[in-house]
């Protein structure tokens, strides 16, 4: 049930899609007031966008919006929802001598799961189908029965994942579900409580022996000063027994592009699945395009639907009123 309206105005600023009008549906007893889309479409503080968000106290924002509120002192943000969950452009704009930001942030960080899995597992499905090979041939005019033939059942996949949150438990139970075997990579000193969906854990401290063993790569790790080029230098060398195909939807930088470059070309990995990179968009001089191996898209894997960003909002507003502990409370320290 909604909270009654207490005088906590809800501002929107917001591109995606129906989200105002979904936080309406939720919230029918409160003041949802929507920002000009043109004072935010540029993700710009100017002073017409301020003056319109003058007296929020709750804002729901996309992160480079929020990542130029972070410091304005002259507002009186107390609740600001991200509608993505990852929030390294705002960490990105952190700034020591200024303090942590006066706002407190949330992120969604439900919803996701089920999309980003769908993702992963869609394009580990064409690629043992080989359904890249398929469309080639067809374009050929060419009936390749007896080479497509050949392909691996899932059930003999095993797919390691690096970062087992939210996101990374619910790609684990899909492709379990699906007949995988699923490695968990976590740190020594994790106290994550262990996740069903996982056959087996291995320790980031012990890479090196966790590699070899895998069919699939996948990480799904935030941009944080522990993870950023995790996987940069030779040690992907460790990939070559069975060169597995290595996907990306976490953050671009756990790894350099020339290090992963390099790991692809020397067959270490067997190819790559890329929706996030260093920088963005992938710029046009990038090898990463021209390998054959190498699938790429353009950080899509995770698109924030309305109805998901609008619930995960709405329960963390209504514990927001209600004094209640919130969830997806970002750490400004962490970095998540």
């Amino acid at each position: 049930m909604a909270a009654h309206l207490r005088g906590k105005a809800v501002y929107v600023a917001s591109a995606v899609p129906g989200l105002f009008t979904h936080i309406q549906k939720l919230l029918p007893n409160e003041s949802i007031i929507q920002v000009d889309p043109e004072l935010h479409k540029d993700n710009v503080l100017t002073n017409e966008l301020k003056h319109q968000i003058k007296d929020a106290e709750v804002l729901v924002a996309g992160p480079r919006l929020i990542a130029e509120l972070m410091y304005a002192t002259d507002l009186k943000l107390k609740l600001v929802a991200c509608t993505t969950a990852g929030v390294n452009v705002m960490m990105n704009k952190l700034d020591n001598s200024k303090g942590e930001p006066a706002f407190t942030l949330i992120r969604t960080g439900e919803g996701y799961g089920r999309i980003i899995g769908e993702y992963v597992l869609g394009h580990i499905i064409a690629t043992e189908r080989r359904f890249k090979e398929i469309y080639s041939k067809q374009k050929e005019h060419m009936w390749a029965q007896g080479s497509l033939k050949s392909f691996r059942l899932l059930s003999s996949v095993n797919i390691g994942i690096l970062g087992l949150g939210q996101i990374g438990k619910e790609v684990a139970r899909m492709c379990k579900f699906m007949g995988m075997t699923v490695t968990g990579i976590k740190r020594q000193d994790s106290t994550s409580p262990p996740c069903q969906s996982v056959d087996n854990y291995g320790l980031l401290e012990n890479l090196a022996d966790v590699l070899p063993q895998l069919d699939y790569l996948c990480s799904i790790l935030p941009s944080t000063p522990q993870t950023r080029n995790l996987l940069s230098g030779d040690i992907l060398s460790h990939c070559k027994t069975k060169k597995p195909i290595f996907i990306n939807v976490g953050r671009g930088d756990v790894i350099d592009e020339d290090s992963l470059v390099k790991a692809i070309k020397c067959e270490w990995l067997g190819g790559a699945i890329l929706d996030v990179f260093n920088k963005e968009p992938l710029p046009t001089t990038s090898e990463l395009w021209d390998l054959s191996n190498v699938t790429i898209s353009p950080h899509v894997s995770g698109a924030s639907l309305a109805e998901q960003v609008a619930e995960c909002f709405v329960d963390n507003y209504n514990r927001y009123i209600n004094g209640e502990e919130l969830k997806y409370q970002v750490d400004w320290i962490k970095g998540y």
